[in-house]
């Protein structure tokens, strides 16, 4: 799905992205990579209970018809994927993530948080598509971003991503772990 993801937003999406974000297209790239990586394992680690899978595929269905890449400006300001932080990494979990793929990429966090805002909705996006295309249920759902999770930890950020998640979610392991911050009561991603 990471790279499904970067196909589709193609040159000129990651282009788009860098000029609102304030960079090259060069420095981007491996930074939308980094924050969609993040957000598709932090969606793999909220499945890690039968209760989270459901509420993630439920919530999948709101995202189902969406194209995020039609609009890629109209992203900078939208707030859906701020909620969809939320949701999926808790707000100090959403800070955290923007703090550690900074460092790591040598950006600024502002700018790092404004990306995987804007990358959450394109997460959601072709997630929903592929489980409707599939027709999955939560529980193939949460196999195939278990997949998706165990696919990024063996790429050149995977690293970062274990201590990020593992900061987050507690521990390293994939799977089976909470946000040490719920979303808000009654909020959907």
């Amino acid at each position: 799905m990471h790279e499904e993801i970067i196909s589709k937003l193609g040159p000129q999406g990651i282009q788009q992205m860098a000029s609102l974000l304030g960079t090259d297209a060069e420095s981007a790239k491996p930074a939308i990579q980094a924050c969609l990586a993040t957000v598709i394992c932090g969606m793999a680690r909220n499945c890690g209970e039968p209760k989270g899978a459901q509420s993630l595929r439920s919530a999948m269905d709101d995202h189902s018809a969406a194209d995020p890449f039609r609009d890629i400006a109209a992203l900078a300001n939208d707030q859906e994927g701020q909620r969809i932080l939320a949701h999926v990494l808790g707000v100090p979990g959403s800070r955290q993530a923007a703090e550690g793929i900074a460092q790591f990429m040598g950006m600024n966090s502002g700018a790092v948080m404004k990306m995987m805002a804007m990358v959450a909705p394109m997460a959601m996006a072709m997630m929903a598509h592929r489980i409707d295309q599939n027709h999955m249920d939560a529980t193939a759902m949460a196999r195939e971003l278990r997949r998706q999770e165990s696919a990024m930890s063996t790429t050149s950020f995977g690293d970062m991503l274990s201590g990020v998640l593992g900061g987050i979610f507690g521990g390293a392991q994939q799977g089976g772990a909470k946000p040490k911050s719920k979303p808000q009561r009654g909020q959907r991603v």
